[in-house]
């Protein structure tokens, strides 16, 4: 493809993507999970879930944003807030995590409901490890080895 028709084609088609770090504090136990957004997409996503950008925001990172212990039990997630940086949100959750990451699920179904070939990034840090996982358009819980 000649370069003025690949600029042409990512003009027509934009990325649709999320990305999710998920950072674990064994001093504290707990996980850092920061989504990064783009804002526009992500306030009329949360939109539907009502109310300001941080209520609507943590209804929707809720119901998309899945995070269980190695045991499968849930780990609520905790909303620390929100900031944004030029077309960007960086959302922020905290979860407690004693027990740390290894073997945890992770889903992140985020803007699947407006953007079919939407991709969603998960890049996990714990006990000296980096890993990341890829989730498409019905993709399940994952595993973190």
């Amino acid at each position: 493809m000649r370069p003025l028709a690949v600029l042409v084609w990512l003009a027509a088609h934009p990325l649709h993507t999320t990305l999710t770090e998920l950072t674990w504090r064994p001093s504290g136990g707990a996980v850092e999970i920061s989504v990064r957004a783009f804002a526009d997409d992500f306030r009329a996503a949360a939109a539907s879930s009502r109310g300001t950008l941080d209520s609507g925001a943590v209804a929707y990172l809720r119901e998309r944003l899945t995070l269980v212990d190695a045991a499968g039990q849930p780990l609520p997630l905790v909303w620390c807030g929100v900031k944004q940086t030029a077309d960007l949100l960086w959302l922020c959750l905290r979860a407690a995590a004693p027990r740390g990451l290894a073997g945890a699920g992770v889903r992140v179904a985020l803007l699947f409901d407006r953007y079919d070939d939407q991709i969603n990034i998960v890049q996990a840090s714990y006990a000296g490890r980096k890993e990341s996982l890829l989730f498409a358009r019905g993709d399940g819980l994952k595993r973190l080895p």
